[in-house]
């Protein structure tokens, strides 16, 4: 598979920071985009979260990328990245690499007003900066429970500069609210379009045990039917942040739909 750019969609409450590692072993003629989802506009509807609008989003912000892209997206960033994949008219994406994204086989969405009241009282908590006091904290606290290795690989003071900031704590919350209208708009588009033509791969975190752990693979082998992809990787030594766990299973598969294994790192 063709591709000249590599472009990163991080997951829900994530920075691009965290993908270093994973850059760092993508070949040197690559040119590679990671996308921070707190260098956005507000976007406080539901209207803001439809699957076109998010398709739109991600497009307008890698227009100057060279094609074709080859899509990465972790978690609810997969979601973006199939928005996109469905959108395509101008065929410029060539591919696409999930990694433990987000997926489920059906959405009840909450009633608008709930949701608004619900979101209202998030903005007076985070207009407070209560959130971004607690952010650091979050932050440490979402690694040790959704990891293996229980370290994050940021440098301490890169997070207190992300996660104590109000950009990534008003980012945060409108992602969260939006989750569910995309989720839905994808699925709406997975049940009319089929798969879309271009090759997908899945990385899952698959540390663990038990219910939980079935049910998790049990969707993502959901997914891949819907996508048309192969079996899911599961990566056993990985927990959902397989970023920090690791990154280069990431950076492998993405080397091996590029059919570019050989080629030599940046680092």
């Amino acid at each position: 598979m063709r591709a000249r750019t590599v472009v990163v969609v991080p997951g829900l409450g994530s920075t691009p920071g965290e993908w270093d590692a994973v850059v760092d072993a993508l070949p040197r003629d690559l040119a590679v985009v990671v996308v921070d989802p707190a260098d956005a506009p507000r976007r406080r509807s539901r209207a803001g979260w439809t699957a076109e609008a998010v398709a739109a989003r991600l497009a307008t912000r890698v227009e100057d990328a060279a094609r074709p892209l080859l899509l990465v997206g972790h978690s609810s960033g997969g979601l973006h990245v199939q928005a996109l994949l469905y959108a395509d008219l101008e065929h410029d994406c060539a591919g696409a690499v999930l990694v433990d994204a987000s997926h489920e086989q059906a959405v009840r969405l909450a009633p608008a007003l709930l949701s608004d009241v619900g979101r209202a009282v998030a903005e007076l908590v985070v207009g407070t900066g209560v959130a971004t006091l607690a952010g650091p904290w979050l932050r440490t606290l979402g690694v040790w429970a959704t990891s293996v290795r229980r370290r994050d690989r940021m440098a301490p003071a890169a997070v207190r500069a992300v996660y104590a900031s109000r950009a990534w704590a008003a980012s945060t919350l409108d992602a969260w609210f939006g989750h569910g209208p995309l989720q839905a708009g994808v699925l709406a588009w997975q049940r009319e379009r089929g798969a879309p033509g271009v090759p997908v791969r899945l990385l899952v975190g698959a540390a663990g045990s038990g219910r939980g752990r079935a049910a998790w693979i049990a969707l993502q082998r959901d997914l891949a039917h819907r996508l048309g992809a192969p079996e899911p990787t599961l990566l056993d030594d990985a927990g959902h942040l397989v970023t920090i766990d690791r990154p280069d299973a990431i950076a492998d598969a993405v080397r091996a739909l590029l059919g570019v294994d050989e080629a030599p790192a940046r680092r």
